[in-house]
């Protein structure tokens, strides 16, 4: 039984790993007290309330899980927020709402910082038991630019660009890392922004299950093969 923390994990994709990942020992951490609990309930697995885009919460949870926990096996990184508008719509109410200064900077220290900071958090764990593995949910997003969503391709871009640039080193201490990259996911991800899409749209979406497999299937390969990127998609979705 592997050691898993997922970030996330109160709903959407984050869930669907925890639920398909039941057999493992899963440390849920979400900044959804409710959803997480509830989650948390459902698995009987332990759960730790976290804003990772604060830097003292992140510090204290992974300090809990460090002497809780003697191995930290796996990582896998599901938060997210999302945000949609053209630099030439913003004027309208929908994306003047949702792209606000101070918004902005939230969906980017989720989405960069909150990812960065995990991983960073978990390595010298990860180092000194010798082995690792860190699974980050990134976005078609981060593969190629979409025009109406800038600052969500501009976090999921950095972050893939990270990804890219520490997985030599991670190999060399024994830790491997992919980013699974999704398209359109039928979840309440863009209800949670004030930006539903219409139900055309939604129906050519994976299920969070569709990635949650997919997610599995990089957890369960043998510690010695690694993919450093899987793009997933549904067929009626490009």
């Amino acid at each position: 039984m592997k050691n898993v923390i997922i970030t996330g994990s109160a709903n959407g994709v984050g869930k669907a790993v925890a639920q398909i990942l039941k057999n493992e020992n899963l440390i849920l951490i979400d900044i959804d007290n409710v959803g997480l609990e509830k989650t948390a309930k459902e698995l009987g697995e332990n759960y730790y309330v976290c804003d990772l885009s604060d830097t003292n919460q992140i510090s204290k949870v992974i300090s809990k899980v460090n002497k809780q926990y003697n191995k930290i096996d796996c990582l896998i990184n599901c938060a997210g927020m999302w945000i949609s508008g053209d630099i030439s719509k913003l004027e309208q109410p929908i994306f003047d709402e949702m792209n606000t200064l101070d918004r902005i900077k939230r969906v980017i220290d989720t989405n960069i910082f909150g990812t960065i900071a995990m991983i960073k958090s978990v390595f010298p764990i990860m180092k000194k038991q010798g082995y690792g593995q860190i699974i980050n949910i990134n976005s078609q997003s981060g593969v190629m630019c979409e025009p109406p969503f800038p600052i969500y391709n501009a976090t999921k871009h950095s972050t893939n660009a990270f990804r890219k640039a520490i997985q030599d080193d991670l190999a060399r201490n024994n830790i491997k890392i992919t980013d699974v990259c999704p398209g359109l996911i039928q979840t309440d991800f863009y209800n949670r922004a004030n930006n539903p899409l219409p139900k055309e749209i939604m129906d050519t979406g994976l299920t969070p299950e569709d990635v949650a497999k997919t997610v599995k299937y990089v957890f369960d390969l043998p510690h010695e093969i690694t993919i450093p990127s899987i793009e997933v998609r549904h067929i009626k979705n490009y």
